[in-house]
């Protein structure tokens, strides 16, 4: 029984050098990838998939352009004036959404 039980405690201690091995094996690499990539503003993490390091960054403008997608842009018809769609006075005629850079702009369109 002794003798069952010191086999597991050995495998046990073997196991948790190869884990602390490991360990400081990534932790090397993970340094050493971070080192060369340390000018690179868009680094958003790393990511260690079947002992791959890669480094995880961010695209170029990735929200900015979602950001831009959100806003649109509409042409006034009275005055051509291009405008953010979200900053437009808005009326709906015949079915069809009109935009209006003002006030006076929509006045104008409605008195035609």
């Amino acid at each position: 029984m002794e003798v069952i039980v010191e086999v597991i405690f050995d495998l046990m201690l073997v196991m948790m050098l190869l884990s602390l091995f490991n360990l400081i094996r990534y932790t090397i690499k993970i340094r050493k990838v971070m080192k060369m990539h340390k000018d690179n503003p868009n680094i958003r993490g790393i990511s260690i998939v079947n002992g791959e390091i890669k480094v995880i960054e961010n695209m170029p403008n990735t929200e900015q352009i979602a950001e831009e997608k959100s806003k649109e842009l509409v042409t006034d018809p009275i005055c051509g004036t291009e405008l953010l769609k979200e900053d437009a006075y808005r009326i709906l005629k015949d079915g069809k959404e009109y935009f209006f850079c003002s006030w006076e702009c929509r006045e104008k369109f409605l008195a035609h």
